[in-house]
């Protein structure tokens, strides 16, 4: 046993270099491209349709809307449309505007100043989630916009997006990819927001994830795209790239042929089935800003649909295989257990290191344990805290906005930043309890939405914008 865990300190130490390097890498890769699109001659321009979700939104989507109007100003092809909940009202104080009403009153003044008619609202009258409002909005479109050689895009109604998304956008669609994935960081304004100190660590994780993982599986699948050869070695290093629901950008004609948009969540089955499909995916060389999660409770919550998103693989996987594919049987097969194998490490990992740990330590088995403290505890962290802040300098605010984004407490994030595996895993093991519940008593199982605070948004009162 002592040999075996040896083995996965190793393996784990070695997991913690991976992971530094990627993130190095793919940032150097990130600024390289972001140049190269600043500096490319226009094309043609495809239209984009940005669709907002809404429900009790109210403090955070005046400044998302005026980002995105400030976008709108310089770029014809934009449009935007929310998309609101009618149940709200019914959850709303007397006296108070519903999101709907806000985002009205907000649209007629932004559409008055552009002129021309970029925002929309529409009002989703039953009872589902996020997937049901996209849905709801995606079939309004048909009468609103008009089908066309389009875009649609999601973003949170917390998001700021970053102001060189034109031209980055413009140069992805070229190829015309089935889907382009703009990631996703979440990060205070300077000077807003308090971290705990596990929610620190937790902030320098989620940029571990968005640019050491997400970002690079979408790299690693276009470089192992169909057709290349050899055909053995890129279906085994084919990645199965998971959707981020603010920045997803899919092309119109792609929506319908993946089943629309799924409950409970959205995001992670349009990359499945994308990725199953052989679809060509890409990543801009960008980020959007979306408010992090206020506590460790919230995050769970979350994480907890995310499981269950990655759980219903196997359906993804009996709806790719029922229709056409780039990908051979094996691949789709393949691509359906790299992610449920993704999903049992995450769960299961933190466990089978920590006994490892603890099994090296009872025999004093320390030199393992040290080597592998420095790299996950310390070289990574240092690296992941830096080059967060230089993301976040490069970050371009729309319109005239100035200011720098927040850095967690240094100390506080790197001396968390270890145990956040464990953290992470709190999602997937709430699930588990809450299915286990649901099923005893006999409930359908539900997840509850992710409130936003207001911490990246302007005050506000009663429905207006005050700062």
């Amino acid at each position: 046993m002592i040999r075996v865990s040896r083995l996965l300190t190793a393996a784990y130490t070695i997991r913690s270099l991976y992971m530094t390097a990627s993130m190095a890498l793919s940032y150097r890769c990130l600024r390289s491209e972001a140049n190269q699109a600043e500096h490319a001659s226009p094309g043609g321009e495809p239209g984009l349709t940005v669709i907002i979700p809404a429900l009790r939104e109210q403090a955070v989507i005046p400044r998302s809307l005026a980002h995105f109007a400030d976008l709108a100003a310089q770029w014809p092809q934009l449009r935007v449309l929310v998309v609101t909940a009618a149940r709200e009202a019914a959850e709303t104080p007397s006296g108070r505007q519903t999101t709907e009403d806000l985002c009205r009153d907000l649209a007629r003044v932004h559409n008055e100043r552009l002129t021309r008619e970029v925002f929309h609202v529409v009002s989703y009258p039953g009872q589902g989630r996020r997937a049901s409002q996209l849905n709801y909005a995606v079939a309004a479109l048909e009468e609103l916009l008009p089908p066309s050689d389009d875009y649609i895009a999601v973003f949170d109604a917390d998001t700021v997006p970053d102001a060189r998304l034109r031209s980055q956008f413009t140069q992805a669609a070229m190829d015309r990819p089935a889907m382009i994935q703009q990631p996703m960081l979440p990060a205070f304004p300077a000077g807003r927001g308090r971290r705990s100190a596990v929610m620190s660590g937790q902030d320098l994780a989620s940029f571990r994830r968005t640019l050491g993982i997400e970002y690079r599986r979408i790299k690693v699948a276009r470089r192992c795209a169909p057709g290349r050869r050899p055909r053995l070695l890129t279906a085994l290093a084919r990645p199965m790239v998971y959707g981020v629901g603010s920045g997803l950008i899919v092309r119109r004609d792609k929506i319908e042929d993946i089943g629309f948009f799924q409950e409970p969540h959205d995001d992670l089955a349009v990359g499945h089935r994308l990725s199953m499909a052989g679809e060509p995916i890409a990543v801009l060389p960008s980020v959007n800003i979306v408010e992090p999660y206020q506590s460790v409770a919230a995050m769970a919550r979350a994480f907890s649909s995310v499981a269950f998103a990655n759980a219903a693989t196997r359906h993804d996987y009996r709806f790719a295989a029922a229709r056409p594919t780039r990908l051979s049987r094996t691949g789709q097969r393949l691509l359906a257990a790299r992610a449920l194998a993704d999903g049992a490490a995450w769960a299961l990992g933190p466990v089978v290191m920590t006994a490892a740990a603890m099994h090296l330590a009872a025999r004093r088995q320390l030199s393992p344990l040290a080597v592998a403290a420095l790299a996950a505890g310390v070289i990574e962290p240092v690296v992941a805290y830096r080059l967060r802040g230089r993301l976040l300098e490069d970050f371009r605010t729309p319109g005239q906005a100035r200011g720098g984004w927040q850095q967690p407490p240094a100390a506080a994030a790197i001396a968390t930043f270890l145990p956040q595996p464990a953290v992470s895993a709190l999602g997937p093991w709430l699930l588990a309890l809450r299915a286990s519940a649901a099923k005893l008593t006999g409930r359908d199982l539900r997840f509850t939405k992710t409130e936003h605070l207001g911490e990246i948004a302007p005050e506000t009162r009663g429905g207006t914008l005050h700062g």
